[in-house]
């Protein structure tokens, strides 16, 4: 991701609920939980420090970061790459993976039928997607709603 990347659920705050419990996984049931109940979001440089991603760079020097790593893994065997993510994964079947993930769906399908996800989809009708993301996002000031100084570099401003 870009250091400036924002990684977030605003979903969670309503009209969804977190699909994977990997956030769990790592970065602890305290932080993990922070981010679900409120939604806000973490930078691409952060992400990086905790671990819910492998890297941030500056977005300038995104694409290049990019292809070095494809081309890393390009050049290992794909029976190599498909045995090291099954043991990979399996590990974290073991730690109950798996069965953290399977609510998730149901409980998405279930929040966008509540009251309050009803009222986000008559929103999004009468007034409009980012009408209804602007009831929704802008008591947080955050995402489409921060001042326009926070918001992440597009990759068409390096141009």
């Amino acid at each position: 991701a870009s250091e400036d990347a924002r990684i977030g659920t605003p979903y969670s705050r309503v009209w969804g609920c977190h699909l994977s419990g990997m956030w769990v996984y790592r970065l602890g049931l305290a932080k993990a939980k922070y981010y679900a109940l409120t939604g806000e979001w973490i930078s691409g440089k952060d992400a990086a420090e905790i671990e819910l991603i492998n890297f941030a760079v500056p977005l300038e020097e995104l694409d290049a970061r990019v292809q070095a790593e494809a081309e890393k893994l390009a050049s290992i065997p794909l029976t190599q790459l498909i045995a090291m993510k099954l043991i990979v994964n399996q590990t974290y079947d073991n730690m109950g993976l798996q069965s953290t993930q399977t609510p998730g769906p149901i409980l998405d399908g279930i929040m966008r039928n509540t009251p309050e996800g009803r009222q986000f989809v008559r929103d999004a009708q009468s007034e409009g997607v980012k009408g209804a993301v602007i009831k929704r996002d802008g008591p947080f000031g955050d995402y489409s709603q921060a001042p326009k100084s926070e918001h992440p570099r597009k990759r068409s401003e390096l141009i």
